[in-house]
């Protein structure tokens, strides 16, 4: 029994362990630091004690609802196909678990997870994660149309941030209102998931490309599709240095966006790819503390 536990906690960690840097610790801060604003941000106050105290249920709802996205995901033919290629550790391409296996983990898991959301005071928003996770995987929206699975994502990363919020103000979540900044900061984090979020699949290419996914790089080439990555990085460090009247700090933001545009320009190989993504990650993470230090 003992053992069996532990391999479905080993199997659960390497379903998520690779989008954990993408969802999980972003979204995890965005929560915080929009509950850190306080009345900036939402109707609602608390001490940075008590927002830190809730932290751990902030990184439980993220970790959940992105772990029943992965089952989801990975439970599929072509994405089994494609994890041969790319992530051959992942459950299923490396033989610890079986698609089926994977599907009545999920029937099992997925009621779990929406009564957690529901406790959590994030129900709506853990709804809406599940149904474009159906969205996304079982009726191909991540696969026939790039802007589309570029779009999917950007409205379930909104959802992941309100939800974060409502984790992290705790008691009275369920009469939580977003302030004009609020809706104005969540509006842009999503927009900057649409116009860059495709960095990602720089550094899939080979098992996207073996699955027929239509993502940026296999359908505008990957010369082009490079610049629709880098340029929206940059304009967004000036934007969001703009936005919170950053100032000397704003050259910071800047310098760490162009060093991202840099590195998808002129580093092209599988290795260096994932590293510029997860620097694109921590500059997403850099984003959401933004409300925090200058509000």
């Amino acid at each position: 029994m003992v053992h069996k536990l532990r391999d479905l906690v080993q199997n659960f960690w390497l379903f998520t362990k690779d989008d954990a840097w993408t969802f999980v610790a972003p979204n995890t801060i965005f929560g915080l630091s929009s509950a850190l604003a306080g009345r900036v941000f939402c109707n609602h106050s608390q001490s940075w004690q008590d927002t830190l105290l809730r932290a751990p249920l902030v990184v439980l709802f993220n970790w959940a609802t992105l772990l029943i996205f992965d089952l989801a995901n990975q439970r599929l033919p072509e994405s089994v196909r494609e994890d041969a290629l790319n992530k051959p550790w992942r459950p299923v391409p490396s033989g610890r678990m079986s698609s089926e296996a994977v599907r009545m983990t999920m029937l099992a898991c997925i009621p779990l997870v929406l009564i957690l959301g529901n406790m959590l005071g994030a129900g709506p928003q853990c709804n809406g994660i599940i149904i474009l996770t159906w969205l996304y995987n079982d009726l191909g929206g991540g696969d026939q149309n790039w802007a589309l699975r570029n779009l999917i994502i950007a409205v379930a990363f909104g959802l992941f941030n309100v939800g974060s919020l409502r984790v992290a103000v705790g008691a009275g979540s369920e009469e939580l209102e977003l302030s004009y900044h609020g809706k104005m900061w969540t509006v842009m984090i999503s927009a900057v998931i649409f116009t860059t979020m495709h960095v990602q699949d720089l550094k899939d290419q080979l098992g996207d490309k073996s699955r027929g996914r239509h993502t940026a790089p296999l359908i505008l080439g990957d010369h082009y599709a490079r610049y629709t990555i880098a340029i929206p990085v940059a304009v967004w460090s000036v934007i969001m240095s703009v936005y919170w009247n950053m100032r000397q700090w704003s050259l910071v933001l800047i310098l760490l966006g162009s060093y991202i545009s840099w590195r998808c320009l002129m580093l092209r190989n599988k290795e260096e790819d994932r590293k510029t993504w997860q620097f694109w990650a921590a500059w997403t993470a850099v984003l959401y503390i933004l409300p925090t230090i200058f509000s």
